[in-house]
């Protein structure tokens, strides 16, 4: 699935940046996007503006296909994500992964075009 415009495709964390992190291995689609939600929620709560998702690259599976990433992307990208306060997100740890930015206390904040 490509990101929307805006959005970008793959990135590396720097060096010591410490994000709040999801594992969503062994979950089901739909067990996954609510924990989506509610680690987005917990963050938001916390006033933390960044989340990494760890999705696998989705070799697990017996088609050999990513099946919950782009499930968590297209969530991230739709109504339930802009409600849950996601500016946008990017494919991290070529692949296995997702960098959320997240709204923080109510505003839109600049995403730094340099991370």
């Amino acid at each position: 699935m490509t990101p929307p415009d805006g959005w970008s495709e793959a990135r590396e964390e720097p060096p010591g940046e410490d994000l709040e992190e999801i594992d969503l291995h062994g979950l089901r689609p739909e067990d996954a996007l609510r924990r989506v939600a509610q680690g987005i929620h917990a963050c938001r709560v916390r006033r933390m503006d960044r989340l990494k998702i760890i999705t696998g690259r989705g070799w697990g599976n017996l088609k050999q296909q990513p099946i919950l990433r782009p499930k968590v992307e297209q969530w991230l990208a739709g109504p339930e994500g802009r409600r849950m306060g996601v500016l946008g997100f990017e494919v991290a740890d070529e692949g296995g992964s997702l960098v959320v930015d997240l709204r923080n206390d109510g505003h839109r904040r600049d995403i730094d075009s340099t991370r």
